[in-house]
Formats: C-alpha cells, sequence, structure tokens
C-alpha cells in the first residue's frame, strides 16, 4: 500500500446538531417574590444551606447519556447540579455516578495531565496521554453533547490539586471542558460540599443502571444501580500511582488515595456551561442532601447529528474544532466507485466547510474501493475507517493527517 506522510489534530469534536430555541416568556399573573419554571430555568442559583443543614442544589438538564438503559444503548438526559454561578458560567456536577473508568491503565506514576480518564472524558488523541490512546473515536463528550451542545460549554482552567498531606504532591493545571474535581473543591462550602473529609451526604452520589452493569470498562467491581459508589478526584494521592477520590458514604477515607488502575470507582464529571445558551438546557428542579427533591421542567428534546449535505456517495455532517470553527466530517453512505476523492471543502447552504476528519468505519468492508485520495485539510482518520477493504491498494494521503485511529487500515 502506498502512503503520503501526514499530521496529528488534538481534539476532534464529533458532530451535532443546532437545537432548537426554548420559549422563555414570564407568566403574567406572578406574586412578586415568586418563580415561575420558566423564570427559573432562566437563572438557576447557588446552593444553599438551610437552618437544619441541609444543603439544596438546583438541577438542570443537559446533554444525554447512558443511564437507565444498563446495556447503554439508549440515552436519558443528564442532571447536573448548579454547584457555582459566575455571570454565564454555571459550574455543574453530574447528579449520578455516569460511567466507570480506571484513572490510568496500570500501575503508573502519571497524574491528572496526562492521565487516560482526563483524555477520554474529552476526547483527546495519544499525544495528550501517557500511553499514547488516542479518544477521538471512542469518548464521554461525544457521546454525551451534540456539537451545539459542546459550543455551549466553556473550557474552564483546571487548577493544579495538591495532596493535602503532601503539598509537593500535585496535579499540574489544565485546560478542558470535561473533568474532576480535586480534593480541594470537593471539600468547599461554596459548592454545598462538607468541609472536613468525614461521611457526608453532600458528596454521595447513585450509580445509573449503566454504572451498575459495569459501564464503558465493563467492570465487575461497582456497587449496584441505586445504591451509592464511589467516584475519582482529580487530586493525586500520597503516591503519584494513587488517586484520591470520594468513598461511597461521601467520605474521603485516607489521603493515600486508590490505586489508578483500579476498576472500583466511578465518575462523576464537571463542567461549565454558558447558561446563556437557553436552547440547549432546561431547569430541571431541585436536589437536597436529605433526599429531598422538587420537580422541573421537561428535558430538551433529543437531536439528531445535523447533515449539512448528502451526495451519491457520501454525507457531510457537521463537526466543531477546538477553536469553534465549525467544520465537517465526511461520512460515506454507499459506494461502488474503485476511486473515491475525498474534497479539501464542500459548500453547502451558501456556506464553504473545510473537510477536516473521516469518520470512524465510513469504508468498513468496502470490497470495491482501490483508491482513496484524502483531501488537503483531513487531520484525522478514524477508526476502522478502512478496515476489511481488502482491495485497497494506494492510499494518497493529504499532508495535514495527524491522528489515524485504530486499524484503520486494518486487512488493506
Amino acid at each position: 500500500m502506498l502512503f503520503k506522510k501526514g499530521t496529528m489534530m488534538k481534539n476532534r469534536i464529533l458532530s451535532g446538531v443546532l437545537v432548537t430555541g426554548m420559549i422563555m416568556s414570564v407568566l403574567s399573573g406572578i406574586a412578586p417574590g415568586k418563580m415561575s419554571k420558566v423564570q427559573a430555568a432562566t437563572d438557576p442559583g447557588n446552593p444553599r444551606t438551610n437552618s437544619e443543614g441541609v444543603v439544596t442544589w438546583d438541577l438542570v438538564y443537559f446533554g444525554r447519556y447512558q443511564q437507565s438503559d444498563s446495556t447503554g444503548v439508549n440515552k436519558d438526559a443528564i442532571k447536573w447540579r448548579v454547584l457555582q454561578i459566575n455571570g454565564n458560567d454555571a459550574f455543574l456536577m453530574a447528579d449520578c455516578n455516569l460511567d466507570t473508568q480506571q484513572f490510568n491503565k496500570n500501575f503508573d506514576q502519571y497524574e491528572w495531565s496526562q492521565s487516560l480518564i482526563r483524555s477520554w472524558l474529552n476526547g483527546y488523541d495519544g499525544s495528550y496521554n501517557a500511553y499514547k490512546k488516542d479518544f477521538t473515536s471512542s469518548n464521554f463528550i461525544n457521546t454525551a453533547f451534540t456539537a451545539s451542545e459542546q459550543e455551549a460549554m466553556i473550557s474552564a482552567s483546571v487548577s493544579a490539586s495538591a495532596n493535602p498531606d503532601k503539598p509537593a504532591v500535585s496535579s499540574a493545571a489544565t485546560t478542558d471542558k470535561v473533568y474532576l474535581l480535586s480534593y480541594q473543591e470537593a471539600t468547599d462550602a461554596a459548592y454545598g460540599f462538607s468541609t472536613t473529609d468525614a461521611a457526608s451526604t453532600t458528596r454521595t452520589r447513585v450509580n445509573t443502571a449503566y454504572v451498575g452493569a459495569g459501564g464503558t470498562t465493563n467492570s465487575s467491581h461497582t456497587n449496584a444501580a441505586g445504591g451509592n459508589g464511589g467516584w475519582w478526584l482529580r487530586t493525586p494521592g500520597l503516591f503519584a500511582n494513587n488517586a484520591l477520590y470520594v468513598w461511597e458514604s461521601g467520605v474521603i477515607p485516607d489521603h493515600e488515595g486508590m490505586e489508578v488502575q483500579t476498576q472500583k470507582l466511578a465518575v462523576c464529571p464537571v463542567i461549565h456551561l454558558d447558561i446563556s445558551k437557553t436552547d440547549v438546557w432546561s431547569f430541571a428542579g431541585t436536589v437536597g442532601s436529605d433526599g429531598s427533591t422538587t420537580p422541573g421542567e421537561e428535558p430538551p428534546a433529543a437531536k439528531e447529528d445535523e447533515k449539512v449535505a448528502e451526495e451519491e456517495d457520501a454525507k457531510y455532517v457537521q463537526e466543531v474544532q477546538e477553536n469553534g470553527e465549525k467544520t465537517v466530517v465526511y461520512q460515506a453512505n454507499s459506494n461502488d466507485k474503485e476511486e473515491v476523492v475525498i474534497p479539501d471543502t464542500i459548500s453547502s447552504g451558501g456556506t464553504t466547510y473545510r473537510v477536516t476528519s473521516i469518520d470512524a468505519g465510513t469504508f468498513k468492508n468496502n470490497k470495491k474501493i482501490k483508491k482513496i485520495v484524502i483531501g488537503e485539510n483531513i487531520t484525522t482518520i478514524g477508526a476502522e475507517a478502512f478496515s476489511g477493504c481488502t482491495n485497497l491498494k494506494t492510499v494518497v494521503m493529504g499532508n495535514n493527517v495527524k491522528s489515524i485511529g485504530a486499524k484503520a487500515f486494518y486487512k488493506c
């Protein structure tokens, strides 16, 4: 097989859709000081604590993930607790443990910035983690959020986090859209948490059915669905091959931490959302540290990926780059041609889009194709994109290809 050399994209965000806007109206006849559900949806608040010490968090629906379906096929709207509001920036934490994932693959000395769990959460390629594992085709962020939802997420400056007993052991600061709480954040009263390490219902999180069945890692070590489960923090333990965690009772057991390769812990991610983007989220009621809840509105309707254009042998679906630029991913429908040319750009609706990626499995098991010419703007070739193309003999690759997914040319 003939190849011409290519290059590597750092973060690919899969295609999504522009969702329809909610009608935000003020209902008439509401007494002063009272708030309608519609008004509440536009103004979620910070956690508050009553005289009995019960903390109440506002909730919002945003994104969808495998939760009630233990098989992981169907998705439900994700509920997020509002930890803090700063202007239009809402700091959110999942209301439940959403998945299972090892912090790192082996008992190795790598902290948050180079961890597998960070790359998996954000869909980073292999340059972001110590194991060089590419998560651009299989990750949390693209499974949970459409492109328009990802546009509403704010890239956060994730602070360094030191072990409380050994400040010299610290994780490096990063910039991410999805991350884990630090020890310092998980003991911050401003977010509604107990300020001590002791067991506290402010930190307990329930496992979904998907987590109870093992989640992405198919772990047999997590607690059953509906029960509390432990979850990872990003702060390193006393040793660099450990990371701190919160156990099922809400206790942070010790500052030594858990071995990073364990499958006993779940993932309870945090994000920042621009709440001025009112078409992608809705108010989901409240939850209290005593287990009390109040109802909210309906979650935003599930949307399909936005198809920008469709041709005889391919369709192009919108994606969003790290810098916010809208481009398209190439997805083949059916193709009987022996030679295929993936263009540099396409035009649709008066807009020109750069074609920057070939989706995972696009040409898988295509026995017709013999030659593929890859455009100059392609930076990523997804996993198994040409797997099983047994008659593919020649690949003319653009100069900007940087990331080639696992088994992309398997059995070619």
